[in-house]
């Protein structure tokens, strides 16, 4: 897994200390749709029925619904392998709430037919602190720029 990391893009709001968790979070999150790890998922989420995850193939709003329709039904009856590589990190932590923006790319075997299937995005995250720590509260990734004539309007 590569997790690479940029600065905050507001120095004011650095805090090492949760900055060293969110780092962590990432790279559990990763870690989690890597392996199909039902138990980190639900430690790297904020288990809250407000939660929301915007994704290509839907719009998943509480975490029964990430969990069942993303980690479940997308990853892993689709893939038999998985491997989220997470880079060009940005964090912009403010006190209990942090913005996170990176870019990715995933790399896996569909489970029907063992081919390969290859993609990169970005993506951005809202995380929030709470007593035993970060957590995501929010995501939304799409695929990488349409920058050709005609394309990404």
């Amino acid at each position: 897994m590569i997790l690479q990391y940029a600065y905050s893009q507001n120095p004011k709001a650095i805090n090492v200390s949760d900055t060293l968790q969110i780092r962590k979070l990432l790279s559990d999150y990763a870690i989690s749709v890597n392996n199909m790890d039902t138990i980190l998922d639900g430690k790297v989420w904020a288990i809250h029925d407000n939660v929301s995850f915007i994704h290509p193939r839907g719009h998943e709003i509480g975490w029964q619904q990430v969990k069942n329709n993303f980690y479940i039904k997308t990853m892993f009856d689709t893939f038999s392998e998985r491997k989220l590589d997470i880079y060009n990190i940005i964090i912009d932590n403010y006190s209990d709430f942090a913005y996170v923006e990176f870019y990715w790319k995933f790399n896996a075997k569909l489970r029907n037919d063992g081919r390969s299937m290859n993609t990169e995005g970005r993506e951005s995250q809202m995380l929030i602190k709470e007593n035993d720590g970060w957590h995501i509260k929010h995501i939304h990734y799409s695929g990488m720029p349409l920058t050709g004539q005609r394309q990404g309007f």
